[in-house]
């Protein structure tokens, strides 16, 4: 590959290393590290918004969240081969294409999610006077600016396919 640089060729190596493809080898293991990872992402913002409620406790929940989301957002690149993490240039023809149909249902997932929250917010926070609070809509904001965020990756990992078995 040409214009590669040392990193590309490191990060290229690492994210096709097979020592840990029994972790995300099947489709079911790929779900359920989308899952975790979802339900840590809501750990996370929920510990976030609420650290000027319960400060210490909230932010050491924090520290323990982002710990084991670190681990499994690399569970999950791992799981792509890097699709969303290697630069384009180190990518072929197809991995370029997954990487575009992850970006186009994470673009489609996220406007119907888009959707839902403004009507969430008019519908169940509106209270017939027009006003909503700041602590939902900063809620709602942050919620939404981090699926917006992560969407990519949750769609890349659900859409990469198995690979072939190999003949004895």
């Amino acid at each position: 590959m040409k214009d590669t640089t040392r990193y590309d060729q490191r990060m290229l190596r690492l994210m096709n290393d097979p020592r840990h493809q029994g972790v995300h080898a099947t489709r079911a293991r790929r779900r359920g590290l989308v899952a975790v990872h979802v339900a840590l992402t809501a750990a996370w913002l929920t510990a976030l918004l609420s650290l000027s409620d319960h400060g210490l406790p909230a932010l050491a929940v924090l520290a323990v969240v982002t710990a084991a989301w670190c681990v499994v957002t690399g569970m999950l690149n791992l799981a792509t081969r890097g699709l969303l993490e290697l630069r384009a240039r180190v990518l072929d023809e197809r991995q370029l294409a997954e990487r575009g149909r992850a970006f186009v249902l994470a673009h489609r997932t996220f406007l119907a999610l888009q959707l839902a929250a403004l009507l969430w917010v008019f519908l169940a926070h509106g209270d017939g006077d027009g006003q909503v609070s700041v602590r939902t809509l900063t809620g709602t904001v942050v919620v939404l600016l981090a699926t917006h965020w992560l969407l990519p990756l949750w769609s890349a990992a659900l859409l990469t396919r198995d690979a072939p078995a190999e003949d004895d």
